[in-house]
């Protein structure tokens, strides 16, 4: 990580050859220091408002780009968790991965008739295998304290902040080390899902699930985050044909950013069952069918049955700026136990002065979508500043929004995540408040 402090020091320079150097030098120790440091530059890469676009380019190579182990490897895994070589599952596997990411790496697969997903005989048997890279599982453990302490390190150079209980968000990173967790997420959004044109989940049976290796339908399609680096290349490339390409890239863009924010605002405020790890690595999009395949349901976040209604309104406050509530439900979700020693004039006067800077009338950029995140993480300040510690299920699903807006304004800048979230959560609030 000595490569990405040095970044710091280089982002500014001229010299193209230091700063190409530097890039892949962080990059590197990146993919080397384990899974949380990879999950965490993943996050990172989808907050282009934070840092350069090279910067941003680099760490989305994270994504796909981590380090694999040999398919020797993945067999024997296979075999010692399934319980049967891999010759007798299935009738072709890939002697190279498709995919490799922070946690495991994926292989396709030609399941044989007799263990079809959809049972004996069936058709559901071109399959992605998704085996855990050996050693994942304790360097996880280990990786995350250090990853703490290098967030506290670099605050002042981010200018981001966590004030939550850090032993709960630990273990929403750590049940992604469990595949048959990701197997029951799958399973449970393609339950909030079914019927929903453009959107789908990749299939799993229970037989072909364990911790380590998971069995799941093959999706087609293309990565969303390489769909719009083939644009941009084609653009480069033909110059004449600019115009065209541009008009069809905003059009894609478009219909894909109004469709993930429709299912994103639907797995929180109708659902309350977040995918926590929105990329645009996590995507597949289809134009043939024009329909998105989410995939990697690893995290998925919840909230309490009893914050659900109150976070609603909590959310529909902030994008609405009303201070007072705000401050009110802040309150609510504050577990420090100095939590009656907060100067409540001072905090609210903190509070106004974040909801003035995003929200108010005399904002710097009143013609520019309002930065969901930005807020959300002023909000935090706050809260650090006067010793508050929220709610871990809050903290945590404000983290996967943030996520999710830097998928939607990577589609499409001008998009407005927190004024389009108010309708979302109007319509379903009378459902939110009988739930109660």
């Amino acid at each position: 990580m000595a490569a990405s402090g040095c970044l710091l020091v280089f982002r500014d320079t001229d010299d193209g050859r230091w700063r190409e150097y530097w890039l892949q030098q962080m990059l590197e120790c990146t993919q080397r220091a384990g899974a949380a440091f990879q999950k965490f530059g993943q996050w990172l890469s989808m907050r282009p408002d934070m840092f350069p676009p090279d910067v941003i380019q680099t760490l989305a190579r994270l994504r796909s780009d981590a380090p694999s182990h040999p398919t020797e490897v993945s067999k024997e895994v296979v075999k010692e968790q399934l319980g049967r070589p891999v010759d007798e599952l299935f009738e072709n596997f890939g002697d190279e991965p498709v995919a490799s990411g922070s946690v495991g790496q994926v292989h396709r697969a030609l399941l044989r008739p007799e263990y079809a997903l959809d049972g004996p005989g069936g058709k559901l048997r071109d399959v992605a295998v998704k085996v855990q890279h050996p050693g994942v599982v304790d360097s996880a453990f280990m990786d995350l304290d250090i990853v703490w302490k290098i967030v506290d390190w670099s605050e002042r150079f981010l200018h981001m902040t966590m004030p939550f209980n850090r032993g709960e968000f630990d273990e929403v990173i750590q049940a992604q080390m469990d595949f048959k967790r990701e197997a029951f997420n799958l399973q449970q959004f393609s339950r909030n899902f079914r019927g929903e044109k453009g959107i789908r989940f990749p299939k799993v049976s229970p037989d072909l699930v364990t911790a380590a290796v998971l069995v799941e339908t093959w999706a087609d399609g293309k990565v969303i985050s390489n769909i719009l680096e083939d644009f941009d290349n084609a653009a480069s490339s033909c110059k004449e044909a600019l115009s065209s390409l541009t008009e069809k890239k905003r059009q894609m863009q478009g219909q894909l950013c109004g469709l993930l924010y429709d299912m994103s605002m639907k797995m929180m405020v109708r659902d309350n069952f977040v995918h926590g790890d929105l990329h645009g690595g996590n995507i597949l999009y289809s134009e043939k069918d024009r329909h998105v395949t989410v995939l990697d349901a690893g995290i998925a976040t919840s909230l309490d049955k009893k914050t659900v209604a109150p976070f609603a309104r909590f959310l529909h406050a902030l994008c609405s700026g009303h201070t007072d509530a705000i401050v009110d439900y802040l309150q609510r979700f504050n577990e420090s136990p100095m939590a009656t020693k907060v100067n409540l004039a001072e905090f609210k006067k903190d509070i106004q002065a974040i909801m003035d800077k995003f929200m108010g009338p005399l904002r710097v950029h009143p013609d520019q979508p309002t930065n969901a995140a930005d807020m959300f993480g002023e909000v935090m300040f706050s809260m650090q500043k006067h010793n508050m510690m929220m709610k871990g299920d809050v903290a945590s699903t404000l983290f996967t929004i943030s996520i999710s807006e830097g998928l939607i304004r990577q589609l499409d800048p001008t998009f407005d995540v927190a004024k389009s979230a108010i309708p979302y959560i109007i319509r379903h609030m009378p459902i939110l408040q009988a739930s109660e």
